[in-house]
């Protein structure tokens, strides 16, 4: 193995010689042909014609162009080749050097330079300028467009490395290329509009990777970027003031407080704020204090993805909670996965969600579906109509009724995909009623679709039990709509207001003396999610004794991080990243007050370590797989359990 890596290197350090070589070679025959094009324009210039003229513009450019690609090429080759010499650089006057000597290629422009105190580090100058001349160029490039062009420089001090910021506010990227920007020739911008060849940030995280360290950008279309360089702490000298995050711990929570999803936000709004609030009283979390710092997307994605930039990489969150819709989650889960951040996603999923980063605390389709429609299938009969919004999570939420449904002896004997501009539901209602249903399950997620509720009752069906993963527990029709709307429906939920355990009701009378029900209507399931997930974290700090993301991530998959409150014991699993829970089934009345009708055991999911092994042959789930588990979401429709 060992010979293996020699050779490795070996093969790449030959490489980049013989790529070093070559550039210096076409360096010469690149200047000569701009030369003759020169003086061909100089002794010819009143024979020539405009457009001949141009031709040799254009040839210079070219040249131009070949030789800073060459001059590139020559530096990302040193990158590695050179011999390391360390000496103590000043960064502040080393960074102020560069950006005086690339504005004096732009005589015309104005770009502001803003910096804080910065440490000084030990490294290579030559290799440490070439980084930041690199990261500068490409911030005074991309900021060409604004009227007041501004970069800002700042270091912060965490977990044992030093990191190094250059924030500018330039045309920024979308961060689904994020991955791309590093590597060697990839631009994503065209040569017109922006000169360049994509080897600059290949270099620069050479460059961070020669010293053990690393480099990593993110950036919003039109918002600007941020890069960041971190170092590891022994070759930095911190005897200046830095930036240092230990007093706090910073929790950011994004979610949708004013948008089409903010009526079941709201109570974990204040879920979070009642949890933190006890939590500091009780001494904070290690003896730190929470700092809560909460970001309204309004379900809108530019602003899941701002808020998620700002947190993670302006504010420097020790950990990222929340999303309401499965959009906000797939964009918080991708930023958890480039910058490297812990992400508990507190909100009810359809299942399948898989990563290194991610943790999901609510509870998912098999927790919420099985007992109960084991329940009504030998209460009412086995067949079993399914309605469900077309939309991520109505799709996939019925794909898990169609396949539990013959596993518990039932059939599904139609299911019905509703649009979201969809009013009247007669027709489908007919559809359900000409096949005898016994049992109807509905996943209705659209703000319209509470008209077929209306529709179901108008028609007088509800001695046909209408089951749930929706109502009450996620969204609070029952107390929207009107008595008895709702009679007969069932829903599965690890908590809503009406539980009656000990846990539950202490919980209650505590929220409630704070938040009235004008300010939360309804506490839903994810009410206790949002609470549990503080307390789950603060234990995760606690055994691993630091806030550092990898130690956390290894405490929570341990399997003893638990947390018993108002839902009854949680518990994390390593193997999916999702929890053990205790459910309930409750039964709407026609009062619209929930009764409770059972209550399960703990229950979890094995649906995600058994596509794992299916896929990858890994025994173990997230958990074995650990840094490399793949970030995806595994689906319903594609995936089957075997």
């Amino acid at each position: 193995m060992e010979d293996k890596k020699q050779m490795e290197e070996k093969t790449a350090e030959q490489l980049n010689s013989f790529i070093y070589t070559v550039a210096h070679e076409l360096k010469t025959p690149a200047r000569e042909i701009s030369l003759y094009a020169e003086f061909i324009e100089e002794d010819n210039r009143d024979r020539l014609a405009p457009q001949s003229i141009e031709d040799l513009h254009a040839i210079r450019r070219t040249c131009k162009r070949m030789t800073d690609m060459v001059k590139r090429l020559m530096e990302y080759s040193k990158a590695d080749l050179k011999n390391i010499d360390r000496i103590r650089i000043n960064t502040q006057l080393l960074i102020r050097q560069c950006f005086e000597e690339l504005m004096r290629a732009e005589p015309k422009r104005k770009v502001i330079l803003s910096m804080e105190d910065l440490p000084e580090i030990t490294g290579d100058l030559f290799l440490i300028k070439l980084m930041v001349m690199n990261i500068l160029s490409n911030s005074i490039k991309f900021t060409r467009s604004r009227k007041k062009a501004q970069i800002k420089v700042f270091a912060t001090v965490r977990d044992g490395s030093v990191a190094f910021h250059f924030r500018d506010n330039g045309i920024g990227f979308d961060m689904n290329y994020a991955d791309r920007v590093f590597e060697a020739f990839e631009r994503l911008e065209s040569n017109e509009a922006y000169e360049g060849n994509g080897i600059g940030l290949a270099t620069v995280r050479r460059i961070a990777e020669r010293f053990d360290g690393k480099a990593s950008i993110m950036g919003q279309p039109e918002k600007g970027c941020e890069v960041t360089i971190c170092f590891p702490e022994k070759m930095t000298y911190l005897d200046i003031k830095v930036r240092k995050d230990s007093s706090v711990v910073k929790i950011g929570i994004i979610g949708d407080l004013t948008g089409i999803a903010s009526k079941e936000e709201r109570s974990k709004q204040a879920a979070y704020q009642l949890a933190a609030k006890e939590i500091n009283e009780a001494g904070g979390i290690d003896g730190k204090q929470i700092e809560l710092l909460i970001r309204d997307d309004s379900s809108q994605s530019d602003l899941t993805n701002r808020a998620s930039f700002e947190l993670t990489q302006q504010e420097h969150v020790d950990v990222l909670m929340g999303s309401t819709l499965s959009p906000s989650r797939d964009i918080m889960q991708r930023c958890a996965q480039q910058t490297k951040t812990l992400y508990l996603n507190t909100q009810q999923t359809e299942g399948g969600v898989s990563g290194h980063y991610v943790f999901c605390l609510s509870a998912m389709p098999e927790q919420q579906m099985e007992k109960m429609l084991a329940y009504l299938f030998k209460k009412y009969g086995s067949k079993c109509y399914v309605v469900a919004a077309d939309y991520n999570y109505g799709i996939l939420s019925a794909e898990w009724v169609k396949y539990l449904v013959p596993k518990l002896g039932g059939e599904v004997v139609g299911i019905e995909y509703l649009d979201e501009k969809m009013m009247d539901f007669t027709s489908v209602i007919d559809r359900i009623l000409q096949v005898q249903t016994d049992v109807l399950f509905s996943m209705c997620v659209y703000p319209n679709q509470d008209r077929f509720y209306l529709q179901w009752h108008e028609r007088g069906l509800n001695h046909i039990p209408n089951a749930t993963t929706q109502v009450a527990a996620e969204y609070p029709l029952n107390v929207e709509l009107k008595a008895p709307v709702l009679e007969n429906m069932y829903v599965m939920a690890s908590f809503i207001e009406e539980l009656k355990t000990p846990k539950a009701r202490q919980y209650v009378k505590k929220f409630r003396s704070v938040y009235n029900h004008q300010n939360v209507p309804y506490m839903n399931m994810d009410t206790e999610t949002a609470y549990t997930a503080m307390y789950l974290y603060k234990r995760a700090v606690e055994m691993a004794g630091t806030t550092e993301t990898e130690a956390v991530i290894s405490a929570l998959e341990s399997g003893n991080v638990f947390y018993d409150g108002p839902g009854g014991r949680v518990t994390v699993r390593g193997e999916d990243h999702h929890t053990i829970r205790t459910m309930s089934c409750f039964r709407i009345d026609k009062d619209h007050h929930a009764e409770e009708i059972f209550r399960t055991g703990p229950q979890h999911s094995d649906y995600i370590e058994s596509m794992i092994k299916k896929n990858t042959g890994v025994q173990g789930g997230i958990k074995s797989l650990g840094i490399n588990a793949e970030n995806r979401q595994y689906n319903m429709l594609l995936d089957k359990i075997r």
